[in-house]
């Protein structure tokens, strides 16, 4: 099932330029795979007309969010923090801006009422750019 972009605005807590994905290629109960169009010097993570490879790690968290939105169909995007980045691997310094889509893939490994635990990967042109692991915590409990 593919979102596109204003479905994802719906599904978390960011809005206007800080939403990085453009659409959810597909998902099931444990992955994700979202769509991002090249960044651009506008970019709102861009530093000296670019977007370093690091802020991959805010489109996974994004893509796990939008995830974590689909899984439980709640009212309205549950607020989280990005708590904690583990074996990560940058491959690149930035994130191209002529390859064509960056491709956010993650994948729910653990889940609790207090946060979930991810791997991601990001790539352009299927070229790696970025993996990981990312856990995030939430600032709202809710009853599983």
């Amino acid at each position: 099932m593919m979102l596109d972009r204003a479905t994802i605005e719906r599904c978390m807590p960011h809005t206007g330029r800080m939403v990085l994905l453009d659409s959810v290629v597909r998902w099931d109960a444990t992955r994700i795979a979202c769509s991002a169009m090249p960044p651009t010097a506008h970019h709102p993570l861009a530093r000296d007309g670019a977007v370093p490879s690091v802020a991959a790690a805010e489109y996974a968290a994004q893509a796990a969010a939008v995830h974590g939105f689909l899984i439980d169909r709640p009212e309205s995007p549950r607020q989280g923090l990005l708590a904690k980045l583990t074996d990560v691997e940058l491959t690149a310094a930035w994130i191209p801006d002529d390859r064509g889509s960056v491709l956010v893939k993650a994948e729910l490994l653990s889940r609790t009422a207090g946060g979930c635990l991810y791997d991601f990967e990001v790539a352009c042109d299927r070229t790696p750019i970025a993996r990981g692991r990312l856990m995030v915590a939430f600032t709202q409990h809710t009853t599983q």
